[in-house]
């Protein structure tokens, strides 16, 4: 497990070069998981209840 996002897994916000383990924006939890499913774009692991890929800010929602 690893909070280095790129992007917020909720929101879509860029997220600081920090240690943080929430979103700035919108308080999310923005920690990296070891499991998960490839991102479309990126094949970076994403969690089924993203909405957006936190390595490459990808839409991953197909409920929205």
């Amino acid at each position: 497990m690893t909070t280095k996002a790129k992007f917020c897994p909720h929101c879509g916000e860029p997220q600081p070069e920090t240690e943080a383990s929430f979103c700035q924006g919108c308080g999310s939890p923005v920690i990296i998981l070891d499991s998960g499913i490839p991102c479309a774009r990126c094949q970076g692991l994403i969690q089924d209840t993203d909405l957006y890929c936190m390595h490459c800010q990808h839409f991953t929602s197909s409920d929205a």
